[in-house]
């Protein structure tokens, strides 16, 4: 039996295999996936997903009621991909959602007395689970990545006009 020659490889361009910004957006992207899970692991016995706690924390930090597409926004996701979240944390009873007075079209989300107190006790579990795994960080290197992160995330969000931050 002949043998198979073997597959030829494609040399890949020195311009596309050292890419600007690759390496970058690796590190990130797998930081991003690893502190998901953590987290979504310490939040499991509190009957909460990261994103619900996420939502949560919005309405907590606006101390008002939200619309959907500010919720969108300020997540930096589609106002359609954003409403079976609200609609999921609505059915476990720590958000309303009504209609706003002033222009019919829009939904407007709102914490419940319920939704207060599982805030509360999930943002601890969160910010323990946090606390650990920002630990191997300095003060310093928190504050940088976290001004770092906020540059990468405004020119990224600004390219598809949903920049995040609901004041303003």
């Amino acid at each position: 039996m002949p043998k198979k020659p073997a597959p030829r490889r494609t040399p890949i361009p020195k311009a596309a295999s050292a890419a600007q910004g690759t390496g970058e957006w690796q590190s990130l992207y797998q930081a991003y996936n690893a502190v998901f899970k953590a987290q979504e692991s310490a939040l499991i016995p509190q009957g909460i997903s990261l994103p619900q706690l996420q939502l949560l924390g919005l309405l907590a930090r606006e101390r008002r009621p939200l619309t959907i597409t500010q919720l969108a926004k300020w997540m930096v996701k589609e106002p359609n991909s954003l409403t079976g979240l609200v609609d999921r944390t609505e059915a476990k009873g720590w958000v309303h959602t009504h209609g706003d007075p002033k222009d019919r079209r829009k939904r407007l989300v709102e914490f419940t007395s319920g939704g207060v107190k599982k805030f509360q006790e999930a943002s601890a579990v969160a910010n323990q689970a946090g606390d650990k795994l920002f630990g191997v960080l300095s003060a310093s290197e928190k504050a940088q990545l976290k001004v770092s992160c906020e540059k990468v995330r405004d020119v990224a969000a600004a390219k598809h006009a949903s920049k995040p931050g609901l004041r303003g």
